[in-house]
């Protein structure tokens, strides 16, 4: 009686085994530049809604909206990788006092670092919306870095007297988008 024995060698798979580690080498780095990317498209769709969320606010319920990044005191901080809340302050305290006061807590951006620009007393902690949809204050703008510091993958979104947002670009095509002085951005 013959019997035919199927199945793999130990040899078979352990080439088997060594060709996919010599693929995943070399797909790794695409794969961590995709996600890289995928988390910047997802960052600039954060900003994106959380200031057209305190700009809708302060227009249609006539009252002043802050947005900023909260620390355990509900008091807002320059510290973006915290929570970033939305909520009405016609007080301007700077403070969340009442849950009432809430539209929004969310995060900006899960992975990377968000920095914000300077105002007259160091990194921004804040923005905020009067009820005629333009900024209080000064402009500014938030900068996400990946983890990998790549300034090809920068987001930076920029507030204007306005109250709307506006995108760094790449305008002179190097891969790098530039701040509002025209220089490249960086991590």
């Amino acid at each position: 009686m013959n019997s035919a024995q199927t199945g793999f060698t130990l040899l078979e798979l352990l080439v088997t085994i060594a060709i996919l580690a010599i693929l995943i080498n070399v797909a790794s780095p695409g794969m961590q530049r995709l996600s890289e990317h995928t988390q910047a498209t997802a960052t600039r769709s954060n900003i994106e809604r959380a200031f057209a969320t305190a700009r809708y606010t302060a227009v249609t319920e006539r009252t002043l909206v802050t947005i900023c990044p909260l620390n355990q005191n509900n008091q807002c901080v320059n510290d973006w990788s915290l929570p970033t809340a939305i909520f009405r302050d016609p007080d301007s305290s700077l403070e969340l006092t009442s849950q009432t006061q809430l539209i929004r807590l969310s995060s900006l951006a899960a992975h990377g670092d968000i920095k914000p620009s300077n105002s007259s007393h160091g990194p921004r902690r804040y923005f905020q919306y009067r009820p005629d949809g333009g900024v209080r204050g000064t402009i500014g703008n938030l900068t996400w870095c990946p983890a990998s510091k790549s300034a090809e993958l920068l987001v930076q979104a920029r507030v204007n007297f306005g109250g709307r947002l506006t995108w760094s670009r790449d305008t002179n095509n190097n891969g790098i988008a530039e701040g509002s002085s025209g220089q490249d951005l960086s991590c």
